[in-house]
């Protein structure tokens, strides 16, 4: 990324605080080692932001709100006083739990046609100075360390090739995380006022539809049980935000079985997008498994109960499976035939 302009704010946490703290800031000389580092960050952003956000749409359905218009302002116009707005918005919104960051703005081009802005915000830590002198040594504690270790930070990249169009979509990373949710809420919901471009329901409902698919389309028995494990493990994974393909590799669904929920899909390319999953929405798709034996029985529980319900024992005969289960009859119905 070629950068044309720089700004760096002190944001402190100040949710809940009335007044706010000033924030405090300063334009970044495009020389020197923090311009270096901060060129490096952008031009590793294009790669590690793989979370595509978008901004929430207003009552009127538009996706225009306040963090759009300050980001969409400095990119226009990247002075210090647009840049300590965008800063300003996030030290409301960050708590102590979030403490201490520092924020840099980098307005510029990516290869030479996409205007960009890259948004990122370092940490605070602690650490000590030492300094040498030739009888002695002083020591001194200080809280305000950052960029002892530049690869913990948060970040986002918007990309528009006109300006005055203004930013639609974006990306995120945040590598401050290394647990499920893979991105901090107040990042991405209060600070960018955005959400995932798929969300939760909308790419859970695609992911049950697509196992509930897969699973009924193959004949192979043995990827059949795979994917139903699969399904039963999916909902341990309630709250967390990967995309479809990467859940059921985590979950040890081997290559054959990827492609088959692929080929279940509208269109390939949604296996890769990424949504938070929503356990709820998901067993609405996948909520019932059915066994039919040969000798006309079908068994048919919830999936999540399933194999609770019915125990299955291997019977004397080469594959036979003797189930047993017990309950009060409730009702009795005739169905249509198939």
């Amino acid at each position: 990324m070629n950068i044309s302009a720089a700004h760096s704010f002190l944001v402190q946490p100040a949710k809940h605080l009335d007044p706010s703290p000033t924030v405090s800031g300063t334009e970044l000389p495009m020389q020197g080692q923090l311009f270096r580092m901060l060129r490096e960050l952008c031009g590793r952003t294009p790669g590690e932001c793989k979370l595509e956000i978008m901004f929430r749409p207003n009552e009127e359905g538009e996706r225009a709100n306040d963090s759009r218009a300050f980001l969409e302002a400095y990119a226009q116009n990247p002075t210090l006083e647009n840049g300590r707005v965008i800063a300003a918005h996030l030290q409301d919104v960050t708590t102590k739990r979030s403490g201490l960051g520092l924020l840099f703005l980098a307005k510029g081009r990516i290869s030479g046609s996409s205007q960009a802005l890259v948004i990122s915000r370092f940490p605070a830590e602690q650490g000590v100075v030492a300094q040498e002198y030739a009888d002695r040594l002083d020591v001194e504690f200080i809280e305000r360390v950052f960029m002892k270790n530049a690869t913990a930070y948060k970040s986002a990249l918007y990309q528009t090739r006109m300006l005055a169009a203004g930013f639609e979509e974006g990306r995120a990373v945040d590598r401050q995380i290394s647990g499920p949710r893979e991105l901090s809420q107040y990042w991405i919901h209060d600070f960018l006022a955005s959400e995932l471009r798929t969300t939760g329901p909308l790419g859970s409902r695609r992911l049950g539809i697509a196992l509930r698919v897969a699973v009924n389309a193959t004949t192979d028995r043995l990827l059949k049980r795979e994917l139903i494990s699969a399904t039963q493990l999916l909902r341990n994974q309630d709250g967390k935000v990967r995309s479809a393909r990467s859940f059921l590799s985590r979950l040890g669904v081997p290559k054959r079985g990827l492609d088959a929920v692929e080929r279940a899909f509208p269109r390939p390319e949604l296996m890769d997008e990424n949504f938070r999953f929503h356990v709820e929405e998901f067993d609405q798709h996948i909520s019932h498994r059915m066994i039919v034996l040969d000798n006309g029985a079908m068994l048919m529980a919830t999936d999540a109960t399933f194999d609770t319900v019915f125990k299955s024992e291997p019977a004397a005969a080469e594959n036979v499976v003797r189930y047993r289960t017990e309950g009060r009859v409730i009702d009795q119905r005739y169905r249509k035939r198939k």
